[in-house]
């Protein structure tokens, strides 16, 4: 991910500190890469460290190809006049974008939450481009590489920011959320997640209602999805001084738009508040794409969007196009048609994948299901929880995966059968199919889900 951040002397020890200090007066970097392969010259190279890589073995490579700096942890013997020794390259790179982020006087919404952060985020930054040139999080880089590489990505073109933030150990959101600075924020919902380390749903919900704490403090905007059995609690519990904003489908909130569903399940968007009014069909497919439009419409209205611009803005968005994997799209092949929703999974997306399963016009309705990874000792709960559920749902369900095959036989449910296989799993479909037939194929991104549908295909 290129950027034109630039940088003098005097910015570096702002960021950094004294390490910087040493630097020659006339320095002057811009862009800030963590990638030799797309060092360009002038730029910053930060030597990151991780697992199955070590930057540092790369900082030859990036003064060849023209960096100015590097950014290292460890001191190296050469190009000490050239070279900035931090404790933590990534907490550097974090720094720097902190203060790019700073020189900024525009929106910057920041999405979190446990499921359906980066559709909300496409969505929402579609439907705000509709006024202002924004830019956004490319694909679901929401760590802590992914954020500060966007924030260095911004230039004086942007009037708006949607910056998509997650987490998988605590602390990582009020970490994000100081470097992002956002003026509002949304999370969309609190449910299991990275249980290994939040270790429950109480975890979960101190970890991502950080983002709700920063903008307290920050005096910024905070958008409250009701549906959400812990946010509509919080919101009911007087957490939150300042401005809050309230949304959702099921509930009475500040912006309740209704939302009808076509043969195919593309939904139609209708609001009513105060002096707007608009009806939008949309080009999504399923439940939880109408749940996304409450969230862009709700931060749309909290910006001053007209009618005109949140309708163009839902109605022209396109998902995007599926690899394989996807985000609930529809396909269809001989044996049935198929809804593909393997991107990923959770308990909270599974549920939402089965519900739009439920709502689809079909003769008789498959589930194809794998396990739900990152869930710690909550593993078999959520998977039994799951199993129970999908047989409410769907006429016949076929599992994969450890977890979900120990559930199913804690459950011994006639209309569950057991796979050992992604072919296996296609051939049953195929058996147990019929016309008008439609088969969910869901699972976290490690089971590989989509090759049950490249099955179904050939």
């Amino acid at each position: 991910m290129k950027n034109t951040a630039s940088f003098t002397r005097a910015d570096l020890v702002a960021a950094l500190g004294p390490a910087a200090e040493h630097l020659s007066a006339a320095l002057s970097v811009t862009g800030v890469s963590t990638d030799t392969r797309l060092i360009e010259p002038g730029n910053v190279f930060v030597a990151l460290i991780g697992e199955k890589f070590d930057g540092h073995d790369h900082v030859n490579d990036a003064f060849a190809k023209g960096a100015a700096l590097a950014i290292v942890q460890h001191p190296l013997s050469h190009h000490s006049d050239r070279i900035i020794v931090v404790d933590s390259t990534l907490h550097a790179l974090g720094s720097l974008a902190w203060y790019h982020r700073r020189r900024f006087h525009i929106p910057v919404v920041a999405i979190g939450g446990a499921s359906g952060k980066t559709s909300t985020k496409e969505l929402t930054a579609h439907v705000l481009s509709q006024r202002y040139h924004t830019l956004r999080t490319q694909a679901n880089y929401n760590n802590q590489v992914g954020t500060p590489l966007t924030l260095l990505s911004l230039t004086n073109e942007h009037e708006a920011a949607v910056i998509e933030i997650g987490t998988n150990e605590p602390g990582e959101i009020e970490l994000l959320a100081a470097m992002v600075q956002p003026t509002h924020g949304v999370i969309t919902t609190i449910g299991p997640e990275h249980l290994e380390k939040l270790i429950d749903l109480d975890g979960v919900e101190k970890e991502e209602t950080a983002l709700f704490d920063y903008l307290q403090d920050h005096g910024g905007v905070m958008l409250v999805n009701v549906d959400d059995d812990r946010l509509r609690a919080y919101d009911h519990a007087g957490r939150m001084a300042g401005r809050v904003i309230t949304f959702g489908l099921e509930y009475p909130a500040d912006l309740r738009p209704t939302v009808s569903f076509d043969r195919n399940l593309h939904p139609t968007m209708h609001l009513v508040k105060d002096d707007i009014t608009f009806r939008a069909p949309m080009q999504t497919v399923g439940l939880a794409s109408a749940l996304n439009a409450t969230a862009a419409i709700a931060v749309g209205w909290s910006m001053q969007l007209s009618a005109e611009e949140m309708k163009l803005g839902l109605e022209s968005y396109q998902p995007p196009a599926a690899h394989g994997y996807a985000r609930m799209v529809v396909e269809h092949t001989s044996a049935a048609t198929v809804l593909n929703d393997t991107y990923n999974a959770n308990p909270q997306s599974m549920l939402i994948a089965l519900q739009t399963l439920a709502r689809y016009p079909a003769t008789r309705r498959l589930a194809v299901l794998g396990d739900m990874r990152e869930l710690g000792a909550a593993a078999d709960t959520e998977h039994d929880t799951l199993l129970a559920e999908a047989v409410t749902y769907a006429d016949l369900v076929m599992v994969m995966g450890e977890d979900c095959v120990a559930a199913a036989q804690r459950l011994n449910h006639p209309h569950v059968l057991v796979c050992d296989s992604h072919r296996l799993c296609a051939d049953f479909v195929r058996e147990n199919s019929c016309d008008g037939c439609v088969v969910l194929v869901k699972g976290s991104r490690g089971m590989r889900m989509e090759q049950v549908i490249h099955e179904l295909r050939s």
